[in-house]
């Protein structure tokens, strides 16, 4: 005789068996939105979607895009609306990008702000972006 159990569903989830995943709130939602956004425009200086990710992080109580660089991963942190963007390297807050969180701050102008603060750490190699010219190219 074979068993076979009826199960039930107790909610639009699920069994019940593992609880229902937290909905997260707007504010968060919209925060990784944005760190989406800024990615986006991170494409025009070569960061793919390979190299970075955007989630919330925690300790930083705050929505993180993390870039990926040959010397280890920068952190933006999506501030409150008003307030800079912070960048942090290995754990500490190394700076702050030049613009603040404002509803006319462009995503694509804190891409470029935020591949400009990798590049003067020598964190990111702009192709075609030199800022200064080489013998060769001196006329």
């Amino acid at each position: 005789m074979t068993r076979t159990a009826l199960f039930e569903t107790t909610d639009d989830h699920g069994c019940g068996c593992v609880p229902a995943p937290a909905e997260p709130d707007p504010g968060t939602t919209a925060d990784i939105m944005q760190a989406r956004a800024i990615a986006g425009g991170l494409a025009e200086f070569g960061i793919g979607p390979a190299r970075w990710s955007a989630a919330y992080d925690h300790q930083a109580a705050a929505v993180v895009l993390r870039v990926d660089t040959p010397r280890g991963l920068y952190a933006l942190a999506i501030p409150a609306p008003g307030q800079p963007f912070p960048v942090h390297h290995r754990r500490e807050r190394i700076g702050a990008l030049d613009c603040r969180r404002t509803y006319g701050t462009a995503d694509s102008y804190t891409a470029a702000l935020f591949a400009a603060f990798l590049r003067d750490r020598a964190a990111l190699d702009i192709p075609g972006k030199d800022a200064c010219p080489t013998p060769t190219n001196m006329v």
